[in-house]
């Protein structure tokens, strides 16, 4: 292949899903916080399983920790 091991590719093509609690955990929220950001549809999340289970994937919880981190930009005059 491309001289990575087999498993590390298979990780990137199936990605684990996160509860409410894992999530808040990586994200450093409380769970009732991360439910209500998923109510609110401010926090991305997919249902594996039909409307009532909800999951995060770990990459869009990346994605949203590094837009946190960035410093906003000043608008320009």
């Amino acid at each position: 292949m491309n001289g990575q091991p087999v498993h590390r590719i298979a990780e990137r093509i199936v990605e684990r899903l996160l509860t409410a609690e894992e999530a808040g955990q990586i994200l450093g929220l409380k769970t009732s916080t991360v439910r209500r950001l998923t109510y609110t549809r401010e926090l991305p999340c997919v249902h594996p399983t039909g409307r009532r289970a909800v999951r995060y994937k770990l990459s869009d919880l990346e994605a949203l920790l590094r837009m946190r981190s960035q410093p906003a930009r000043a608008s320009e005059r």
